[in-house]
């Protein structure tokens, strides 16, 4: 029989559906599902599972639950987040007859709908729960089950019929899912501290994952930090047989193409639409549901129609800052004025030495995205008010909001000087134009835009969207001479380049907008943008929702003519025409300023001890891996580079070195 241990002895979960359980018919609690989840297929001891899960208590700091299998061979752990039944109902959860059992992290925003499909199908029900759907589910459609799920999640179900493991994870990768096979196991969780809580020997670094973090300020997926860690991919689904992955499957692709013949007010009606049905399911909850406001107009248009779909006043969190050039709190007063929200402004004055190491610690690999920052700090703010919150993720990937889409836009109107040829032109005028003093005039723009045209489509999608180390500058890192495993850091590893490559190779029918907006979905936005999202809401225990990531919506705009997306050199011309109908004019016309921190001013001022201390330290990974020289000119910024770029490159080696003294070498919260 199957066993459910809890706060240190074995009992069944009077809320959670097990094998040989039987429930009466008034016991139907309703899932909670944002949580942590792990899983360990080999020895499935109580006392590895509790180790996971309580490295993963900020996921869901209200409750835990575990199971293991009848030869406990196979355990699950589950952190719990109470945000629906908050009385009752508790992963994991079974099949009635108990043979498949679940546990996962996220919302199936379409339960409801799929629960009464299947109860006419015959299926019965023991709960209200969306978990319990992906079950019966699983019964009907087998492992392709996942392809009726409009949520985010991260999903692990256990067939002991079929002794097999299914893992999932979401179409976009709104929610993280980290294993190992290493050795004669397989282990899950959602972070990459549950894993090594389990196994602590596969802490071994990756220098190709080191490598491609200088690159892209990440560690892409697949990959982690650790050779023998691997992150699920986005829209993947794998089976695990043996303790061992048997299949993997990409159960979903972003599709530009065939595009759909409409015009612009009909993509302005399609996408009101879709969008309000995506906000609408997004405010199914038992708590109050917020919203995080920018002052952007992707987030504006969140705001205004959860505040009209909810009726009674939502809550909306604002973050400030005392320098004007950050600061939206006016913008965002003005939506929270037109729709009668409980608005709410908090004012950061951010203590950066002291609080980077804690933020650099949470996100368990290297994450140079400094807007992790302030997004760490709202999250924090909107724990004290909510649980739940929506936000505006997305609006710039899916309706080209960046520069660099403009640039792309350019360069398709430049088609007939764009080629090898025209290449060293570009480059001779990249070397005569003057180095831009900041990073946001249009005299910047068009000295990125130019020095972008000099290089073939892979290189130029780092320099207008990535802008950290090229090959040349990864090489100069390296230390001369070296010998042994460290030494050869960069030395025979695979271009850090090919997830652009492998990308763009797909995408030769499309335009050069398209191109650009199909790789930030795979690159920027599941690597990045939704790790920033996901760990700095989950460890302040807080659940963030993303309209606008709506994998329906997404294949609705994805198809739209390339025109329609950008057809001048205003961004979101499409947001921007549907704003009109929700928000003030200002907020419309106001230029994009996004979520950043004043980088520069910080590595030149209060961060710049700090830097010089960890980037010069004479132990750890950087002074092993790199060349002291190398480090020491960057930080002079010897070769002139324009203050973004450079304050990006030391930022990225600040952060790698913060990571290896609080998480590998575990100096504690401090660094000094």
């Amino acid at each position: 029989m199957a066993h459910l241990f809890r706060r240190g002895r074995l009992e069944f979960g009077s809320g959670s559906v097990l094998p040989g359980q039987k429930r009466g018919p008034r016991d139907v609690p309703v899932e909670d599902r944002m949580c942590g989840i792990a899983g360990i297929w080999g020895n499935a001891t109580e006392h590895r599972l509790r180790a996971m899960a309580d490295r993963l208590r900020h996921r869901g700091p209200d409750d835990e639950n575990f199971w293991r299998s009848p030869g406990a061979d196979v355990g699950f752990a589950f952190r719990r987040l109470s945000i629906i039944d908050l009385e009752g109902g508790r992963q994991p959860i079974a099949n009635e007859d108990g043979r498949v059992v679940t546990i996962f992290n996220g919302e199936i925003y379409n339960y409801r709908e799929l629960r009464d499909e299947l109860i006419a199908r015959g299926h019965r029900f023991a709960t209200q729960s969306d978990t319990e759907v992906i079950v019966h589910l699983y019964e009907d459609h087998g492992a392709d089950f996942v392809t009726k799920l409009r949520g985010m999640f991260a999903i692990a179900l256990w067939d002991e019929a079929e002794r097999r493991l299914i893992l999932a994870r979401d179409r976009v990768g709104k929610k993280p899912l980290y294993y190992s096979e290493a050795g004669d196991e397989f282990v899950f969780a959602s972070e990459l501290k549950g894993v090594l809580a389990a196994s602590p020997h596969l802490a071994g670094l990756s220098d190709q994952a080191i490598a491609d973090y200088l690159t892209y300020g990440v560690v892409p997926a697949p990959q982690t930090v650790y050779r023998d860690v691997r992150s699920a991919e986005p829209g993947e689904l794998l089976i695990v047989r043996g303790r061992s992955v048997t299949s993997r499957k990409r159960y979903w692709h972003l599709e530009m193409l065939p595009k759909t013949s409409l015009k612009r007010e009909e993509a302005i009606e399609r996408i009101d639409r879709v969008l309000r049905e995506s906000v609408r399911l997004r405010l199914r909850s038992d708590v109050p549901v917020g919203s995080f406001l920018s002052g952007g107009i992707d987030s504006g248009i969140v705001t205004a129609m959860a505040a009209e779909e909810q009726g009674a006043p939502l809550t909306t969190i604002t973050i400030g800052f005392e320098d004007a050039a950050f600061d939206e709190r006016p913008l965002a007063r003005l939506v929270a004025q037109r729709y009668g929200t409980h608005h709410h402004e908090v004012v950061v004055r951010p203590d950066v030495v002291a609080d980077l190491p804690r933020i650099v610690a949470a996100y368990d690999q290297p994450f140079g995205d400094s807007s992790s920052i302030p997004t760490f700090y709202v999250a924090k703010a909107a724990r004290e008010l909510v649980k739940v919150v929506l936000n505006g993720d997305g609006g710039d990937e899916l309706f080209a909001g960046y520069r660099r889409h403009v640039a792309a836009f350019i360069n398709r109107l430049l088609c007939w000087a764009d080629g090898p040829v025209s290449r060293p032109m570009w480059r001779l005028a990249h070397r005569l134009l003057p180095r831009p003093r900041s990073f946001r005039s249009p005299y910047a723009f068009g000295h990125r835009l130019v020095r972008g045209l000099a290089l073939d489509p892979v290189l130029r999608y780092f320099a207008w969207a990535q802008d950290v180390f090229d090959a040349a500058g990864l090489l100069a890192l390296r230390k001369p001479g070296a010998t042994g495993d460290r030494g050869r850091c960069f030395d025979a590893l695979e271009p850090s380049d090919r997830f652009v490559t492998e990308t763009m190779a797909a995408l030769t029918a499309c335009g050069p907008v398209d191109r650009m907006l199909a790789t930030d979905f795979a690159t920027i936005l599941p690597n990045d943008l939704l790790v920033k999202m996901d760990i700095a809401t989950m460890a302040n225990g807080l659940e963030a929702r993303s309209p606008l990531l709506d994998h329906v919506l997404i294949e609705t705009v994805a198809r739209f003519p390339e025109g329609l997306k950008l057809s001048g050199f205003t961004t979101k011309p499409l947001l921007r025409e549907l704003g009109k109908r929700y928000l003030p004019a200002r907020l419309r016309t106001t230029p994009k300023r996004g979520f950043e921190v004043p980088l520069v001013r910080w590595l030149q001022g209060e961060l710049r001890d700090l830097a010089t201390d960890v980037i010069l330290s004479r132990d750890g990974l950087l002074a092993e891996r790199f060349d002291r020289g190398a480090l020491q000119r960057l930080l002079g910024n010897s070769e002139g580079l324009e203050p973004a770029r450079w304050s990006r490159r030391v930022w990225m080696l600040l952060v790698l070195g913060i990571w290896d003294r609080v998480v590998l070498r575990k100096k504690g919260s401090g660094v000094i």
